[in-house]
């Protein structure tokens, strides 16, 4: 591949408008950057680290994906890449997402989401997940009975800090604790999929592998057409992660 140079002070969305943007696959960031760009070229990778990894190489101009989450990486970068929003940059909500023939388990989630927003556990789940300094937190103690069986979640790990591994294997982070909340109330215990690629997440609940998926996953009209989403939990931000 022939890489051309690339300006280091690019920060404004009119400056990205003949640029080239990171995707990564199964995600919707780039019909979000075509809407506001339609002369841009979008290259896809694999994971976030893969487009991260381009951008410094000069081989992308760009990268876009939720502001929180590219918030939480830049706590990581030096200090040579910066973060674009700009109000044409679309945005929606994060949800769980169901089969259509599961109402029952929609609504399980949907009481949960309502519950620890009125009871002050969600904003404790964020500072927790999403502190303004220092690390992420740990995952409390929630007790699963599995008293009723055991609910199926598929998700892919790879958006951290809402869903990643610690170590070798403890699956962890913000929708974790969240489906960890939806078992217990439901006294059920909970069974963790990873499911890569990430566009692989709908297939697999489709074809009721799982009960569930959450991860960061995006609400939008074309989805809504294979499975059903529980009410929006969390909004998503276009932010654009670029260079200085």
């Amino acid at each position: 591949m022939i890489v051309e140079e690339k300006s280091i002070n690019t920060k404004s969305l009119s400056d990205l408008e003949n640029a080239t943007f990171a995707v990564l696959e199964g995600f919707i960031f780039e019909d979000w950057i075509l809407s506001a760009l339609p002369n841009a070229r979008i290259e896809y990778f694999k994971t976030i680290m893969d487009c991260i990894i381009a951008l410094k190489n000069d081989e992308v101009d760009a990268f876009p994906y939720d502001d929180v989450i590219l918030r939480y990486f830049l706590k990581n970068l030096d200090e040579s890449f910066i973060i674009i929003n700009d109000d044409k940059l679309k945005g929606s909500n994060y949800g769980f997402a169901v089969n259509f023939n599961r109402r029952d388990l929609k609504k399980a989630i949907d009481d949960t989401i309502a519950e620890i927003k009125a009871n002050g556990i969600f904003e404790e789940m964020r500072k927790r997940w999403f502190p303004e300094f220092g690390t992420v937190g740990i995952m409390p103690k929630i007790e699963l009975t599995g008293k009723n069986g055991k609910i199926k979640l598929g998700t892919s790990t790879l958006e951290r800090p809402f869903t990643f591994i610690v170590g070798d294997k403890e699956i962890t982070g913000f929708d974790i604790e969240l489906a960890k909340r939806i078992c217990h109330k439901l006294e059920m215990d909970l069974e963790i999929t990873v499911i890569r690629p990430f566009s692989e997440l709908i297939p697999t609940l489709v074809s009721e592998k799982v009960d569930m998926i959450g991860g960061a996953i995006i609400i939008s009209e074309e989805r809504a057409k294979k499975v059903l989403f529980s009410e929006p939990y969390f909004p998503v931000k276009t932010g654009i992660l670029v260079k200085k």
